[in-house]
C-alpha cells in the first residue's frame, strides 16, 4: 500500500512539474529539477517493486539526471553568489579608500607659512653672507689690479 502511494505521489509530482513547466509557469530551475527527482524516485520505488524493470531503469536514470542538473545549478548560483559578494566587497573596499582620501585634506597656505617663514629667514642669512662675501671679492680685486696686496695698511 505504501509503495502505491509513493508511486501515485511521484507521478504527481513529475506531472505537475512538467505542465507547469510546459505552461510556463515554473522555469527549468531547482523546483522543476527537484519535482524530476523525487517523481522519478517515487516512480523508480513503486515499478521495481512491482518487478516493472524497464520503468524502473528509465525513472532511476531521470531521477540521476535530475541530481546532476540540480546540483550543477546549485553549484553555478553559490559561485554567482560568491562573485557578487566578493564584487560588493571589493566596491565597499573603493568606497572606503575614497572616503579615506577625501578626508585627508590638502595643506593649506595657513599650514605652510611656518615652513615658508622658516625658509625665508635662511635665505635673508644667506643674501647677507652672499653680499658680505661679494663685497670682499670685489675688494681683493681692486688691490690686485692696484698693487696693494699684502700691504701694511689693510683695515682692521
Amino acid at each position: 500500500m505504501f509503495l502505491s502511494i509513493l508511486g501515485w505521489v511521484g507521478a504527481a509530482v513529475i506531472l505537475s512539474g512538467y505542465g507547469l513547466f510546459s505552461l510556463g509557469r515554473l522555469s527549468n530551475g531547482p523546483v522543476y529539477q527537484l519535482s524530476n527527482l523525487v517523481g522519478a524516485l517515487f516512480i523508480s520505488l513503486n515499478v521495481a517493486a512491482h518487478g516493472a524493470w524497464p520503468s524502473a531503469v528509465v525513472n532511476g536514470v531521470w531521477a540521476i539526471i535530475a541530481a546532476v542538473v540540480l546540483t550543477r545549478m546549485l553549484r553555478v548560483r553559490a559561485a554567482a553568489r560568491r562573485a557578487a559578494e566578493a564584487a560588493r566587497l571589493e566596491e565597499t573596499e573603493r568606497r572606503i579608500r575614497a572616503d579615506e582620501l577625501q578626508h585627508v585634506a590638502a595643506p593649506t597656505l595657513a599650514d605652510s607659512v611656518p615652513v615658508v617663514t622658516a625658509a625665508l629667514a635662511i635665505v635673508a642669512l644667506a643674501a647677507v653672507q652672499h653680499e658680505v662675501d661679494a663685497r670682499a671679492t670685489e675688494a681683493r680685486q681692486a688691490e690686485a689690479q692696484h698693487g696693494f696686496a699684502g700691504s701694511a695698511a689693510e683695515p682692521v
